[in-house]
């Protein structure tokens, strides 16, 4: 009991929460020489956090902490978590109190050592979980700039299809202006021929019937 009361998991009748630890004042600037100028030069001196290198995806947990040299454990996390399953049955207070006396009993590990291995697990998941959302960001920059870089490219094409279209069109109507044009001038021309032909004829067909009446007039038998 002396070792668990030490430890911070029990303690006698008549102690509360309130007489584990002393309460402390949060820290409004109110303390001497940090006033508000004071803590906004210390807020705009803090550096900015660097940058986080992308991580690869798909890595097992075993990589990972390799990866963030997580180093290794008489007694890890897993073992301990492991231990808390197996004394499920209990209620909080009572495995707590279960771990702290094996602690105590087996002087090759303390509980210290799993909670240090945990907290280094911990900061190596987030720093990779950290790459991977770097790493997306990237990603999506990298698509985004693609995107719209292939957005200008068709948006330029079909500019130039369009322009191109225009310009046919505008050829289109040209020729179809020129060729009935030309086809007008063809026709005009025709029927200025048969006009001209038309009178032709008539003033030779005028002239032959003269020509065969004074035959007829003067000389019956002569063959036309």
């Amino acid at each position: 009991m002396s070792l668990l009361e030490r430890a911070g998991l029990v303690r006698q009748e008549g102690m509360g929460d309130d007489a584990a630890a002393p309460a402390i004042p949060p820290d409004d600037g109110s303390s001497p020489g940090a006033g508000p100028d004071t803590v906004a030069d210390t807020q705009a001196a803090e550096p900015r956090p660097p940058a986080v290198a992308p991580a690869a995806e798909g890595q097992t947990l075993e990589q990972v902490y390799a990866a963030a040299q997580v180093p290794p454990c008489n007694y890890p996390a897993e073992r301990l978590l492991r231990l808390l399953g197996g004394l499920s049955a209990m209620d909080e207070a009572m495995r707590r109190q279960t771990i702290h006396a094996i602690d105590a009993a087996d002087e090759s590990w303390t509980i210290d050592d799993p909670l240090s291995d945990a907290a280094a697990k911990v900061a190596a998941i987030e720093q990779h979980a950290s790459g991977l959302r770097s790493g997306l960001g990237q990603a999506e920059q990298a698509a985004q700039a693609e995107l719209a870089e292939l957005r200008r490219k068709q948006d330029s094409a079909v500019a130039e299809i369009k322009r191109q279209i225009a310009d046919l069109e505008g050829l289109m109507a040209r020729e179809v202006t020129r060729g009935a044009q030309e086809c007008a001038a063809v026709e005009a021309a025709l029927q200025a021929r048969r006009e001209a032909v038309s009178q032709e004829l008539g003033t030779l067909s005028r002239a032959a019937s003269e020509f065969r009446v004074l035959i007829g007039q003067f000389k019956t038998n002569l063959t036309p």
